[in-house]
């Protein structure tokens, strides 16, 4: 017996609605979402989704906001960003 969802994938139970360019979005979001993230605090590849734009890592037990589905890292601070910040505690 044959799969019934070979064709469509995870989108099987949209059936012939909604448009493909929709289905092929919805699994692509699907496939980022449950994607594994390197934790930008412990460096290993243990951070998952938790709700909508928050992830935490495992290992470190770190969470950190993002993007809703795909977690961007941070950028790095700079030197300059990092004294400005300084001189503003003080």
């Amino acid at each position: 017996m044959s799969k019934r969802t070979q064709k469509v994938g995870p989108t099987g139970w949209m059936g012939p609605r909604y448009g493909i360019r929709i289905r092929r979005r919805v699994v692509e979001i699907d496939r980022v979402r449950s994607a594994a993230s390197a934790c930008p605090r412990c460096s290993t590849v243990t951070l998952r989704r938790v709700a909508s734009g928050i992830f935490q890592c495992s290992r470190c037990g770190t969470r950190f906001a993002s993007n809703a589905y795909a977690f961007t890292a941070p950028p790095p601070i700079t030197r300059a960003e990092a004294a400005m910040r300084g001189a503003g505690n003080r």
